[in-house]
């Protein structure tokens, strides 16, 4: 079903509509929350968002006859819609970071409106899932953010894939977002983050597709006739564990790797070259063994910016058993 749940009046042309997607089985045990698009940048999510609402009506449509709903499935795909439009990161008519808006205000500005009707549609959930991407110049390897996860957050977890789960950065902002409210409200959710803004990646989006229906499996939302849920193994990261690599000179930055390898203690990432004679000026090295999880993608970089976050190696891995 296709709802709107909000609509703000512009000024400036037709209202902003903010649209919710939802199926519904029975008996409804469980609800699961998708939320894609609160940086209008976020292609990756709003897309995946879009590719799950077609499968979805046609799980209801009993075109996908190996599939049945078992319980309900909301998928909010594009928050922040009037920065999607332009092909923004933030609206330019009000310039807010949609993620420091919440829990809203429904009396408040647009941002705040927009993000007490999210919050108010998905906070009585059991489940709840961020669709996200890095942040401007750089690229993320797909990886899950999850703040001290409890064994059924765990769980939930490795139903859906990626094989790194992450700390949030701890920030004051950090309690102004839609996951830390989820949080703070006992939702077992996560955050899924791959690829960079501004940037469609289908074939990624394939694959993290197959991990969303995985995990609709999993939490029972979803049923399938003949194929069994998958549980993957993910290695959680606190922030201890994270390394970084910064440049150690301004200029073009000329990279050597791409997200998602393992890299060696000592391994060259990538070369920083003089912006006028092209000259190697700095050869930045990996400090420590490690999974690459986000790279800088924008090549002008200046001296002490960092250009990599590894995920160092741990004496053992969290397994799903």
């Amino acid at each position: 079903m296709k709802e709107t749940i909000l609509s703000i009046p512009s000024p400036l042309g037709p209202p902003t509509d903010l649209l919710k997607f939802s199926w519904e089985g029975t008996p409804i045990k469980e609800t699961v929350s998708i939320v894609g698009g609160i940086q209008g940048n976020h292609l990756n999510g709003i897309y995946l968002c879009s590719r799950l609402i077609r499968f979805l009506d046609a799980v209801e449509a009993e075109i996908e006859p190996d599939y049945i709903l078992k319980g309900r499935i909301q998928v909010i795909p594009a928050v922040n819609l009037p920065a999607f439009q332009e092909g923004n990161r933030l609206w330019s008519f009000d310039d807010l970071d949609m993620d420091l808006a919440f829990p809203g205000n429904d009396q408040g500005e647009v941002a705040e409106q927009i993000a007490a009707a999210v919050y108010q549609h998905t906070k009585d959930s059991q489940f709840g899932i961020i669709l996200n991407n890095a942040d401007n110049h750089y690229e993320d390897a797909p990886h899950l953010v999850c703040m001290n996860p409890d064994n059924l957050t765990k769980d939930f977890a490795r139903s859906l894939g990626p094989p790194n789960a992450r700390e949030p950065e701890n920030s004051p902002a950090l309690r102004l977002c839609l996951y830390n409210q989820w949080t703070e409200n006992r939702l077992p959710s996560v955050i899924l983050s791959a690829g960079k803004p501004n940037h469609l990646d289908r074939a990624l989006c394939e694959t993290l597709f197959a991990g969303l229906v995985n995990s609709l499996l999993w939490t029972g939302v979803l049923v399938n006739k003949r194929k069994k849920t998958k549980k993957y193994p993910v290695r959680f990261n606190n922030r201890n564990n994270e390394k970084f690599v910064f440049a150690g000179a301004g200029g073009f930055f000329l990279l050597l790797v791409q997200p998602g390898s393992e890299i060696k203690k000592g391994q060259k990432i990538g070369e920083i070259v003089d912006m006028y004679s092209g000259t190697v000026i700095d050869s930045p090295l990996a400090q420590s063994d490690g999974y690459l999880v986000t790279l800088r993608d924008y090549p002008v970089v200046y001296q002490k910016e960092v250009l990599a976050v590894l995920l160092k190696k741990q004496k053992f891995s969290f397994w799903p058993f």
